[in-house]
């Protein structure tokens, strides 16, 4: 039997694919995300309800629960 004959390689071709994704936007959750784990220790009685701590961190999650909805709004008024 005889060697098969070689065959010559085809030339290689090479094609860029580029995709092209859009993510969502990711709403802001600053009050989730800055008071949860406070939220947490609140009510699973870590923190004491007569603590000097509770009143301010009441205050911290209005805060950031306002500085969400401001933006909010700036971005509809924007958008």
């Amino acid at each position: 039997m005889s060697a098969p004959a070689p065959v010559a390689a085809r030339p290689a071709r090479r094609r860029e694919v580029v995709l092209r994704i859009a993510l969502p936007g990711i709403p802001a959750c600053t009050a989730v995300l800055g008071t949860g784990s406070v939220g947490a220790a609140l009510v699973h009685g870590a923190i004491p309800a007569a603590s000097p701590l509770v009143w301010p961190l009441v205050v911290l999650a209005l805060a950031t629960m306002a500085y969400d909805v401001v933006l909010r709004a700036l971005r509809r008024r924007d958008g």
